[in-house]
């Protein structure tokens, strides 16, 4: 071969090398280190190319981009993959893990001459109800050195166990008679361990020793703090200081780590964050999507409530306080004077809420935001009677949990309502259970026709001229969407419809969305009987074939069998081993399975698939 054939032949090669390792040109939109709802994938790569998606695990994440499972506590990472011809590209996807929480908790003490602590309970996490019968259930003569408590906040660490610390004053001595604060402890929030740190005591001969103010202390777990033993993680507690010697002028915020059994602290006080004069009040919390702290602070220069951030909760020793952010203006959506900010998310919701203790005007105003940087109106929450709180903290508890508190704080007011808890679809390898990626509210079909009465009904024949009304329940002010014939939209729970003709016929989709964000969506079919515009089926609903449904008993926890469906779009496609066990997709070999079929509609169909028959997708 000469020189220039051998050139040649390289120049193909390399050619051809370049032409298999190009990028394929696609994005994809969507929080995919901490994802919480259904991606949409693109059609066509950003140049045009047409693209094919696949899944690495579509137990979890479907090829076309649909949560179909999550882990319980656990997040779940599944590969994403787009292909055009020889061109790929993948993408990492975590999914967000299931929060196994069911209502919400408030800690509050109520009045400045009432500095004890109290419960309240809540499903949605705006609305509460004093447990108790609205009696405090701490009473700070116990646990106290100054026989009051204030600004309580509470953590769940990653030990499981709950970390409470309070304000150790009584106002009524002044407001610069705080010394110190207390700590709390418990496994099951009906019980408390408690201890006090003293700083006049704790730090005697030091500048901490004339402290005026120790307000408004809270924990925080510091994933990044080294102990002595190379592992790394502690509580963290964090404060506002004053003292009268003049070496902290003005409140500042400072911080300290707590003892292994929660019950003193190492160290001295190291400096956290001020604006340039008094900051009190800060509340912290970590946004999984921009992996940012989050601090919400009183200014009371610009009376309100505004924020810094910081990538690392510490700074490196000698720069302390460098790692926040230049603070935001005011955050409230209030004119009115605010004050203890309590930031929390909503249980497997990517939205948190901002409230603020309108202290002057008798009300809790509660804000929503989905980036921690804007934020919306949502309600002003009467604080009155039993329910009268003060600067406190919110935190999702479970139904075990649920259960115990009202067990111990009787709760007659209480409705007992709890988030509904998806159905269990399995355990993986290692024993963690797969849940569904929410839990759908039942939609109950009423409808009435003409001056008929209500009836529960999906499947409807009506005459010329007739009039409809549709009105599904839940009877609630949750997020009803529809759609149907002729363009027909509307937001409300209920429709109406008069004087119908055959254009009127067709199929009425109505998707629900619960207090978790979670969808349940419901097919109404509507005939008017017109001979001479007789309804035709649309090509794309697909009807259940139920021949082949088996009638023994299927031993898996928390699955319903409907033996007829009509008329309903199959939505997701599982199948089990018959030990219950989820498989990873439709079995290759010959045996007994379990095919689950998911409507849309939420309803469930279950199928024994005996010497590999019935394998359809």
């Amino acid at each position: 071969m000469n020189k220039k054939s051998v050139w040649f032949g390289l120049t193909i090669a390399a050619l051809a090398s370049l032409s298999a390792a190009a990028p394929l040109n696609v994005t994809l939109k969507g929080n995919l280190h901490n994802l919480y709802s259904d991606l949409t994938l693109p059609a066509t790569s950003d140049d045009g190319a047409k693209l094919t998606w696949e899944s690495s695990d579509p137990t979890f994440l479907t090829h076309s981009g649909e949560i179909a499972a999550r882990l319980v506590n656990q997040k779940k990472t599944v590969t994403l993959t787009a292909k055009s011809g020889n061109d790929s590209k993948a993408f990492e996807v975590t999914l967000h893990e299931y929060e196994p929480y069911t209502n919400y908790l408030f800690i509050y003490f109520p009045a400045n001459n009432n500095e004890n602590i109290y419960y309240a309970i809540s499903k949605d996490g705006y609305n509460f109800t004093a447990m108790n019968g609205g009696n405090r259930v701490i009473a700070a003569d116990s646990v106290s050195i100054k026989k009051g408590l204030r600004d309580p906040h509470i953590l769940r660490a990653p030990d499981g166990m709950f970390y409470m610390v309070h304000t150790d004053m009584k106002s009524a001595e002044g407001w610069s008679s705080n010394r110190g604060m207390v700590l709390m402890k418990s496994k099951d929030l009906i019980h408390w361990t408690h201890s006090t740190v003293h700083f006049p005591d704790k730090y005697k001969g030091k500048n901490f020793a004339n402290v005026t103010r120790v307000w408004a202390p809270e924990t925080i777990w510091d994933k990044d703090y080294e102990n002595t033993d190379g592992t790394k993680g502690r509580l963290m507690i964090y404060f506002s200081l004053l003292t009268n010697d003049g070496t902290i002028p003005y409140d500042k915020v400072y911080y300290l780590y707590a003892n292994d059994d929660f019950t003193d602290v190492i160290g001295e006080p190291t400096y956290f964050f001020d604006r340039g004069s008094a900051t009190i009040d800060m509340d912290i919390v970590y946004n999984e999507n921009d992996s940012l702290y989050h601090a919400f602070f009183k200014n009371e220069g610009e009376g309100g409530i505004c924020k810094t951030t910081a990538k690392k909760l510490t700074a490196p020793k000698g720069q302390e306080g460098s790692q926040w952010s230049k603070p935001s203006g005011t955050l409230q959506q209030t004119k009115e004077a605010v004050e203890g900010a309590g930031v929390f998310k909503l249980i497997n919701q990517d939205s948190w809420i901002l409230m603020y203790d309108c202290y002057n005007n008798g009300h809790y105003q509660f804000t929503s935001s989905q980036d921690l940087s804007t934020f919306k109106f949502v309600q002003d929450t009467k604080t009155a009677g039993a329910f009268t709180p003060r600067h406190g903290t919110v935190m999702p508890i479970t139904a075990v949990e649920t259960a115990a508190l009202l067990k111990a704080f009787p709760t007659s007011d209480f409705d007992g309502e709890t988030i509904k808890e998806p159905a269990e679809l399995g355990k993986t390898a290692d024993g963690e259970t797969i849940v569904e990626p929410c839990a759908r509210t039942a939609v109950i079909p009423y409808v009435k026709i003409h001056n008929g009465e209500w009836s529960e009904s999906t499947d409807l024949t009506v005459n010329i001229g007739d009039s409809l009304v549709i009105g599904p329940h839940p009877w609630d002010g949750k997020v009803w969407s529809w759609s149907g014939p002729k363009d027909f939209k509307a937001n409300t729970r209920e429709v109406k419809f008069t004087n119908m003709d055959w254009t009127y016929s067709g199929y009425y989709n109505v998707v629900y969305t619960n207090e978790t964000g979670c969808k349940t969506t419901t097919k109404f079919k509507v005939v008017v009987d017109d001979p001479s515009h007789p309804f035709v089926e649309p090509k794309d609903t697909v009807k259940v074939d139920t021949a082949q449904t088996d009638t023994s008993t299927i031993a898996i926890k928390n699955i319903t069998r409907n033996s007829f469906v009509t008329n309903l779009s199959i939505k997701r496609v599982m199948y089990y081993n018959t030990n219950g066990k989820l498989l990873p997709g439709k079995p290759q070999q010959a045996g007994v399975y379990i095919r689950k079929e998911l409507m849309d509609n939420g309803l469930v169909k279950m199928t024994v698939i005996r010497s590999g028959k019935y394998m359809k997708n």
